[in-house]
């Protein structure tokens, strides 16, 4: 069994750790518990054996449901538990479970109900937070030191036909029909404001490139960041398509594989943009992109660096002024110049993943 991270963003970096665990177990069936709002992005990882939902808002919801899914663990009758979440509860679910061989960071105050309990390592150690999971592998191991140049490239999601067929269908009654150069607009980042570049720049951005490309523009988010997207829509002087809350999960991936280019801050959808082998600017300001930066093969950060970033935090307590200094002049032109040395056309998209099904 392995916990999975909470976090969409976290879901996809986690990858390279579950590709490795695949290599050293390839008889073993891999079983995946992941919250339902992250259980999506895992789904389409083809090296997932099995997946179990746990949806504490739902079915698992009080101790009553708590206590019908440890019923379905113990059923399973694991031999070991890897713990990716790093919350007591994640312990205690495994404990509870009766898994015999229970392996996690001891954080949390949790170390008592972990059998191995690693010292988490300080980040100058690990670099990408990728690492920090295939390190979890490594330090109590069961593989070899990762190496940087390999190990990421795992960071990888796959879409099916129907998904591909549903956006086509999508697509064409939103009218956009036919070859597109289209752009997708991520202009939210759940984690707080400070991670977001003002709405009037993507707005701004957005004009640019339709003017400069002909590209038609979709506004990506979730039903919490729709107001956001309408607001970059009625910013621009072209009128966009928003389908920031019209979709679910896996119908906003199929919509994002369609892309030719993905503008965004960092957040999930950056890293599942960036594991479809999509193209990829994104916008860095409070976070360090050497830490979470997307994966891909065809991403680029563009950050403006001032003495207080990155800090981190999720509202800046000051003048937004690592955000404020990224242009839309800086961020199109290294959109211009990701398009010219990719030879991105509306016929021709860069070489992404091809699907599993």
């Amino acid at each position: 069994m392995v916990r999975a991270t909470n976090w969409i963003g976290d879901a996809v970096i986690s990858l390279p750790a579950l590709a490795a665990l695949q290599a050293r177990f390839p008889t073993a069936e891999i079983v995946l518990v992941a919250k339902s709002w992250v259980s999506g992005v895992y789904s389409h990882y083809p090296g997932i054996g099995r997946l179990i939902e746990y949806d504490p808002e739902g079915e698992h919801r009080g101790s009553r449901g708590f206590g019908r899914l440890i019923a379905q663990l113990r059923a399973e009758q694991f031999d070991g538990a890897i713990l990716f979440q790093n919350a007591f509860h994640a312990a205690w679910m495994a404990w509870r479970a009766g898994i015999p061989h229970r392996i996690g960071y001891a954080r949390d105050a949790r170390a008592t109900l972990l059998t191995e309990a690693i010292e988490a390592p300080p980040p100058a150690l690990y670099g990408h937070q990728a690492f920090y999971y295939l390190h979890l592998l490594f330090r109590c191991g069961l593989i070899a030191r990762p190496e940087p140049s390999r190990a990421l490239d795992e960071a990888w999601l796959e879409i099916t036909r129907e998904e591909k067929s549903w956006a086509e269908s999508y697509l064409q009654s939103l009218g956009l029909h036919g070859p597109r150069f289209l752009v997708g607009l991520v202009p939210g980042a759940s984690f707080g404001p400070a991670k977001r570049w003002p709405a009037s720049r993507f707005a701004g951005l957005a004009d640019r490139l339709i003017a400069a490309l002909n590209a038609d523009v979709l506004i990506f988010g979730s039903r919490a960041e729709k107001q956001l997207a309408e607001e970059v829509a009625q910013e621009m002087s072209h009128t966009p398509s928003v389908v920031a809350g019209e979709a679910t999960l896996d119908q906003s991936m199929a919509l994002l594989e369609r892309c030719r280019l993905v503008i965004t801050n960092d957040s999930g959808s950056m890293h599942i943009a960036s594991a479809l082998g999509l193209p990829v600017i994104a916008i860095f300001g409070s976070t360090d992109y050497h830490a979470t930066g997307p994966l891909g093969p065809y991403a680029m950060a563009v950050q403006h660096t001032v003495e207080c970033n990155p800090c981190g935090l999720r509202v800046c307590p000051i003048d937004f002024r690592c955000m404020e200094g990224v242009t839309v002049t800086t961020a199109y032109r290294a959109a211009l110049e990701m398009v010219k040395e990719l030879g991105i056309t509306f016929d021709r998209p860069a070489r992404g993943r091809q699907s599993f099904l």
